[in-house]
């Protein structure tokens, strides 16, 4: 059970002796201070009417208030000789169906208020959930984006540290599909510290280079040597004729005449001879192979040197294996076919048929492709890096808005709701407070036909006179004759002229009643009728105990009507017009005389002891923890008598022995000596009156024979009287409950229990 929220919320006291730590009050509807001279009253009373530190419910401001302060300013200013009193104007009692109206218009701009106040509560309860829904949609994407985040760390900076701001960004990106393998390329060259641009593979002119050389019809020919000389006749039959061809090329011009393999002396006619032994056809057939295989060793090389010259350096990100294993099987390829060539060289009548290159150089020539893209892309990106960063934290994003597009989506969704009602709720209030603004109107019209200022100055002479102050009274003070009445002025009951020289005590009285009609009146016909928060600080300063209980009895009627805000059952006063009140005294009697029964009340009623130690003021809230409940805080009085002090011992004691001495106690004071009984009386009728209440009144052990025991306990210390009847066993503990009810009982068979209830749930 909290305590209930009332028109100021909270107070920051820093001014005067509350400098150095500054507390916050937290005030409800009633609020009662109690300290001595000196320790701070007066400064707290002051901070709250300047509205300085003051925050008020529903984000209302000083001037949505008629804040009232009584003290000893409020004297001075307002009780000065020869100076009138400002007329304070109330509704003429003869007018009552306007004075009706206006009760009705004040009702229906309560009902408005009510409105108000329960469409700004559902805003903030609803406001309270957006938020809620807000934070668990950012730690929920903030945790689904986790290992993106991480690894693309770079394109994060500005939303590492901030939820919102990550959200925000990605709220800005449409939503978009993307390769993260392409993003991690990206990525890689875009934020690299060593970014560079690297040189292309050489590309593959063309797959058919090897395949489609001129010439290689030959390689299916069967080159056959046709002369019919005796040297052709002879390397025909031994099978020599190319053998001695190569020969004959390799070493004739180095023989000088002689036979190169056994070095005889040749026939002067030998070249001739051998000239002879080769047709022409053979001879061309042979130049067109030999020509071949130097085409395709011309070709050959010119591709792989082509090939095998890597970039340098090479792109990182390429994995040359495949390369070289096709490099590898290429130059195999051309060297089985050269090898081919040659032996159809060496034997002319062979027919030979090469391997194809060119669907090794097609596979070849796509893997260059594919690596030449992948470093052009890499160079592209180093010529615009920055442009490049920004293309990929840009996808980076558009992945991230996909990857949460569903829950985004559903927050939205339920947002939207949200704030459609938030939409309704102000409206509303809107609608609300355009009805109270004409409330407010139609009731300063009213006001204007019919308040006058006759009847506070009336109210306040009956009281005058009721107190017993019959020296003086106020007159109005006019300032031409036939005019309105607007000022009163105090005059002797005796000669009639303006009172001089009032005893402290008379102007504090006249000042406290003239407060009491500003708080049910206003000062002038054209106020706007508004909440009124009423402040009271030491109010019976240099009063007897007469006008001191006429101030206590209206400051009740006060409070009784600040309370009907909370809860009007079983009320002594009409109306709600005093929203909240705060009550400063150091007179204990009259703190205990206005406080009465409101501990109890410990929603809407608070209290407060102030104290002052080496110029340092603190503020105290009186309260405890409920010992039958210790969920539930109880108030309590800093202000209690002897005889509430002896029920406070009596609810924390936990000794029989220490009970029942209390017990005694409280019986003595309460029925000896203010009900007036004597200790005969009460036994005939608890005892023999009331035997019948106690079930067990034969047993001499039970609840009779105790309450017995009590009642000559009180007795026999009274009188001291004592006997072995009165033994007491203090270590019998568990009796302590059985104690209790039995005192109750007493109470019971005296008719007293509720005064008993009082003081149980007071203490």
């Amino acid at each position: 059970m909290e305590k209930l929220k009332s028109e100021i919320t909270s107070v920051v006291i820093s001014d005067a002796t509350f400098k150095k730590n500054s507390p916050i009050i937290h005030p409800t509807f009633i609020n009662y201070f109690f300290g001595n001279n000196g320790t701070g009253k007066s400064t707290i009373a002051k901070t709250i009417k300047s509205g300085d530190g003051v925050k008020f419910k529903n984000g209302d401001n000083l001037n949505d208030y008629e804040i009232l302060l009584y003290d000893q300013n409020y004297i001075d200013e307002n009780i000065k000789e020869h100076d009138g009193l400002p007329g304070v104007f109330t509704v003429n009692k003869k007018n009552a169906e306007i004075e009706k109206e206006i009760a009705s218009l004040l009702e229906s701009e309560e009902q408005s208020w009510e409105k108000i106040n329960e469409a700004t509560s559902s805003i903030e309860a609803l406001e309270n959930r957006q938020n809620t829904l807000e934070e668990q949609i950012k730690s929920k994407c903030w945790e689904k984006t986790k290992s993106i985040r991480k690894q693309f760390a770079k394109t994060q900076n500005g939303y590492r540290s901030s939820k919102k701001k990550f959200i925000d960004e990605v709220r800005r990106h449409d939503a978009k599909e993307h390769d993260i393998k392409q993003l991690d390329t990206l990525y890689s060259i875009a934020y690299s510290k060593s970014a560079r641009q690297y040189p292309l593979f050489n590309e593959i002119q063309s797959i058919a280079v090897l395949d489609n050389i001129s010439g290689s019809e030959i390689l299916s020919k069967k080159i056959v040597n046709s002369a019919d000389t005796d040297l052709a006749v002879f390397l025909k039959q031994i099978g020599a004729t190319e053998w001695a061809r190569q020969g004959h090329d390799q070493f004739h011009e180095r023989t000088n005449g002689r036979c190169p393999y056994c070095s005889q002396l040749l026939n002067p006619d030998f070249e001739l001879e051998f000239v002879r032994s080769f047709d022409d056809q053979y001879e061309s057939n042979r130049h067109e192979l030999n020509e071949f295989l130097k085409k395709y060793r011309d070709s050959a090389n010119k591709l792989f040197l082509s090939l095998a010259q890597k970039p340098d350096p090479l792109y990182p990100d390429i994995n040359m294996e495949g390369y070289d294993d096709k490099l590898r099987l290429i130059k195999s390829l051309i060297t089985s076919n050269i090898d081919k060539i040659q032996s159809k060289i060496d034997e002319p009548t062979r027919v030979v048929v090469l391997e194809k290159i060119g669907p090794l150089l097609d596979e070849l020539s796509h893997l260059i492709t594919k690596f030449n893209k992948s470093i052009i892309e890499n160079n592209e990106i180093v010529t615009s890096l920055n442009q490049k960063r920004e293309e990929c934290q840009q996808k980076i994003f558009e992945y991230l808005a996909n990857m949460l597009k569903i829950d985004i989506e559903e927050f939205d969704s339920v947002n939207r709701d949200i704030n459609e009602e938030i939409q309704r709720k102000n409206k509303v209030k809107q609608a609300a407070s355009d009805n109270i603004n004409g409330f407010k109107k139609k009731i300063r019209q009213l006001n204007k036909q019919t308040v006058e200022t006759e009847t506070a100055m009336n109210n306040i002479n009956l009281m005058l006179k009721s107190s017993g102050l019959q020296g003086f009274h106020l007159i109005p003070k006019q300032e031409m004759s036939g005019t309105l009445i607007r000022n009163y002025e105090i005059v002797r009951n005796d000669s009639g002229h303006v009172a001089e020289n009032l005893s402290e005590g008379e102007r504090n009285f006249i000042a406290f009643l003239y407060f009491l009609q500003q708080v049910y009146g206003n000062n002038s016909t054209s106020e706007e009728v508004k909440k009124k928060i009423i402040i009271i600080d030491d109010p019976v300063t240099s009063m007897d105990s007469g006008t001191m209980f006429i101030i206590g009895a209206e400051i009740r009627k006060l409070i009784e009507i600040c309370r009907n805000n909370v809860d009007n059952r079983d009320s002594l006063a009409s109306g709600n017009l005093i929203k909240q009140i705060f009550i400063f005294t150091h007179n204990a009697f009259f703190q205990r005389d206005i406080t009465s029964l409101r501990t109890k009340e410990y929603q809407y009623v608070s209290f407060y002891l102030i104290t002052k130690h080496d110029n340092c003021s603190e503020i105290k809230l009186c309260e405890k923890i409920n010992p039958n409940c210790p969920t539930q805080k109880l108030n309590f009085n800093p202000v209690t008598n002897s005889y509430t002090a002896l029920w406070r011992e009596y609810k924390e004691t936990k000794s029989c022995l220490s009970l029942m001495n209390i017990i005694r106690r409280i019986l003595e004071y309460y029925f000896l000596q203010i009900c007036g009984y004597t200790g005969d009386d009460i036994r005939r009728r608890v005892l023999i009156d009331h035997r019948d209440e106690f079930a067990d009144k034969d047993d001499s052990t039970g609840q009779y024979q105790l309450v017995s025991s009590m009642l000559a306990h009180m007795s026999a210390a009274r009188f001291g009287i004592s006997d072995d009847l009165l033994f007491i066993d203090d270590n019998l503990d568990g009796n302590v409950d059985q104690y209790r009810k039995t005192f109750k009982l007493i109470f019971k068979c005296m008719g007293q229990e509720q005064h008993f209830n009082m003081m149980v749930d007071e203490a």
